[in-house]
């Protein structure tokens, strides 16, 4: 018995060795993932480092979090990485290699005094294009997804919901006239209120914008509170105004959510977004996501379009665009009344 688990862990232990020194992102259905994503967004890849590289660098930011924190008022918390994500997109924001990427520091502006400093221009460049160039590719993505599905629109009859919005800032960058609102689990809402009244003080001309945002709360793995939520923001409510006349047009963004939910709630998610859609008036639903969806564990945009098939939305299999990392499917799917 001892031999032969001695030979198991001689055979497991090399395996393990490789997989640590393989290159993050490479799915055998589509190997040249990250080369497309990067050439199609015109973004700068990041480095083609091996796993162990990415997860040290994670394993760093985390633990360096409670020190950034440490004398920060609002005291935010960690949910499901939402904290690690805003500074990681703090640092994408600040450098000036590409200006689709830059936020005009709105991210930068939800972080601490003081400690945030590490992450300003220059110090910005000494970070290594590895977490947050992965998130730039899906920032890029997602700006330019919005930004065409509300192409042509009346925007005073449109409305950007964002599904599990974290620490987001794009409510803030959106075109002028259009309704934004924000769902997400309560903690993470009253820590992002926090948050945006900082980023107010700061910027007392963002305040307009801060006081515009509606938001709803709720635990979107159980449907009946992801349903109440997405009424709440879709019929009024939620502070901000919510939505005083019924949208024509929703547009939702769903950014690194579903890689947190159980496939079954993912799936009944998506479909609850255009139910509740419909059921406010809407003609016409746009879902932009950078997410992985449930069922679809590599890059199959066939396995993509059936899962987005059962919530009532038609892939558009053009924007189809896989990337590395948790958050690995970008594309775009539609429902029309």
């Amino acid at each position: 018995m001892l031999a032969a688990v001695s030979a198991h862990s001689m055979v497991a232990q090399p395996a393990g060795w490789r997989r640590a020194w393989q290159r993050r992102g490479v799915y055998p259905d589509r190997p040249d993932t990250l080369d497309a994503a990067s050439a199609t967004l015109g973004i700068s890849a990041p480095w083609r480092a091996p796993r162990w590289v990415w997860a040290a660098a994670w394993r760093g930011g985390k633990r360096v979090l409670p020190f950034l924190h440490r004398w920060d008022e609002c005291a935010p918390a960690d949910t499901c990485v939402n904290l690690n994500v805003c500074w990681l997109k703090a640092i994408a924001g600040n450098r000036r290699g590409d200006a689709r990427l830059r936020d005009g520091g709105l991210a930068y502006d939800l972080l601490p005094p003081v400690t945030r400093r590490v992450v300003a221009w220059p110090l910005c460049c000494l970070f290594p294009p590895l977490h947050h160039q992965n998130v730039a590719l899906r920032t890029a993505y997602l700006d330019g997804a919005v930004t065409a599905a509300l192409a042509d629109d009346d925007l005073a009859r449109a409305m950007l919901v964002s599904v599990g919005a974290g620490f987001d800032v794009r409510a803030l960058r959106v075109a002028d006239g259009l309704r934004c609102a924000e769902i997400d689990l309560p903690d993470v809402v009253a820590q992002k209120r926090a948050l945006l009244a900082r980023l107010a003080r700061r910027r007392p001309a963002a305040r307009a914008r801060v006081d515009a945002l509606a938001f709803a709360t709720g635990n979107l793995s159980v449907r009946s509170e992801a349903v109440a939520a997405l009424r709440q923001v879709l019929r009024g409510g939620g502070g901000g105004g919510g939505a005083p006349t019924p949208p024509r047009h929703v547009v939702y963004v769903v950014e690194a959510l579903l890689i947190y939910l159980p496939p079954e709630s993912g799936e009944a998610l998506l479909r609850a977004c255009v139910d509740e859609a419909a059921a406010a008036g809407a003609s016409r639903v746009s879902l932009c996501f950078a997410d992985r969806l449930p069922g679809v564990e590599q890059t199959s945009a066939a396995d993509a379009a059936a899962t987005l098939a059962r919530a009532r939305l038609e892939l558009d299999e053009a924007s189809w665009l896989p990337k590395p990392g948790l958050a690995r499917h970008m594309g775009v799917a539609r429902w029309t009344r």
